[in-house]
């Protein structure tokens, strides 16, 4: 749907006729199984606050043995820790007055200093408009370091900049681990305590829980109790990766860091959309004001960016999100093929878990052409059309 175009509205009368339309969705993630797009997916949708749709497709597992996805599978869900941890957590602390959007990254992060640096602002690495590059392998030099979590942290801080601040959008994991780190350092509390204090237990979450590296018990905990899918045999590590995070930098950072490191299933990212949703219309403030909410759901403003703080919007045409989803949806993608989408003024939550990493990331484009048409055979599932 352009821009600007017909909003879509909802032609289906009763829950239950809407649950019997979702057969094409089920088709095409069959479908997009027995391609190979990805050895199996998990999706959840939800409207109004009730799941109209969670099922399992495919394996969670391929290597060394087939196992079966199951609806309460937990994903490794990779940058969506951007967007549902690192950006809420920052929405609170602007609702509680602790950070100004438009003061000086430098000021809370004194390693920031340096030519250029001085001038960006956390708006400007919310909105991924920090100038800073999108990623640098601090992995292979932290290694070396005694505490890794702070020698990456610290070598984000002094990466050189590609462009001026401000002046562009660069998808950037680097002003995430900066971010993840200034909310540690504002708290004295680390991420993974901050998720689960401010958000897991307020609004009830099961499964979403950072695993930290540094804590063997955290990992074993997480398999005993849950399904997980795996990730990439990695050469780097030389093993499979199975509950523990899939991205080098983050491991380095212990599992635990502002631009990667949570785990969920799909049901406990329905939640979180839906505690957002109320926050945004007002119904209720367990995560952050409504008008904090907003305005970090408002587009960033960065020239050619479909940005907004922390959460990206569907682009014009060729997006990710698909062709059918409101242009004024937020949302958010990650590497092992995890998604979450929010159109919060219909009220409508797409989640999409996959392990399309496992057991290598892919060399075609097959899971990208899969996504955006999952999310037109839901929209179609839930009788949107563009009158």
């Amino acid at each position: 749907m352009p821009r600007g175009g017909p909003i879509l509205r909802p032609v289906c009368a009763t829950l239950e006729a809407l649950k019997l339309r979702f057969e094409s969705v089920q088709r095409a993630c069959l479908a997009a199984v027995e391609e190979g797009a990805a050895p199996g997916f998990v999706v959840g949708v939800a409207v109004e606050g009730q799941t109209l749709f969670r099922e399992a497709f495919g394996s969670r597992q391929l290597v060394p043995r087939t196992l079966p996805a199951q609806a309460e599978t937990v994903y490794d869900v990779a940058s969506l820790t951007k967007a549902v941890v690192t950006s809420v957590l920052c929405m609170q602390e602007v609702a509680s007055g602790r950070l100004a959007l438009d003061a000086p990254a430098v000021d809370g992060l004194p390693e920031l200093a340096g030519p250029g640096r001085d001038e960006i602002t956390w708006r400007q690495l919310l909105a991924h408009a920090s100038g800073l590059p999108a990623h640098r392998p601090f992995w292979a030099r932290a290694a070396a370091a005694p505490a890794g979590r702070l020698a990456v942290a610290q070598l984000a801080a002094r990466e050189p900049l590609v462009h001026p601040p401000g002046t562009r959008a660069v998808y950037s994991d680097l002003g995430f681990i900066l971010l993840g780190w200034a909310l540690e350092r504002r708290t004295g509390r680390r991420l993974d305590e901050l998720f689960a204090r401010r958000i897991a237990v307020p609004v009830g979450l099961a499964s979403a829980r950072f695993v930290s590296l540094a804590d063997p018990a955290a990992r074993a905990e997480l398999l005993a109790a849950r399904s997980v899918a795996a990730t990439q045999v990695c050469a780097e590590r030389r093993r499979l990766i199975l509950g523990e995070v899939d991205d080098l930098n983050a491991a380095a950072m212990e599992g635990i860091a502002g631009h990667a490191g949570l785990f969920s299933d799909a049901a406990d990212l329905l939640t979180i959309a839906r505690a957002l949703i109320s926050a945004w219309r007002g119904d209720g403030a367990e995560l952050v004001a409504r008008d904090v909410l907003r305005e970090f759901w408002t587009p960033s403003g960065v020239p050619g960016s479909t940005w907004r703080l922390g959460w990206d919007g569907p682009a014009p045409a060729g997006s990710q999100a698909g062709e059918r989803l409101s242009r004024a949806a937020v949302g958010h993608l990650g590497f092992t093929g995890c998604s979450l989408w929010i159109d919060p003024a219909r009220d409508v939550t797409i989640a999409l878990l996959s392990n399309r990493v496992h057991p290598a990331p892919p060399a075609d484009d097959r899971f990208r052409r899969f996504r955006p048409a999952l999310h037109d055979a839901v929209l179609d599932a839930l009788g949107y059309d563009c009158r």
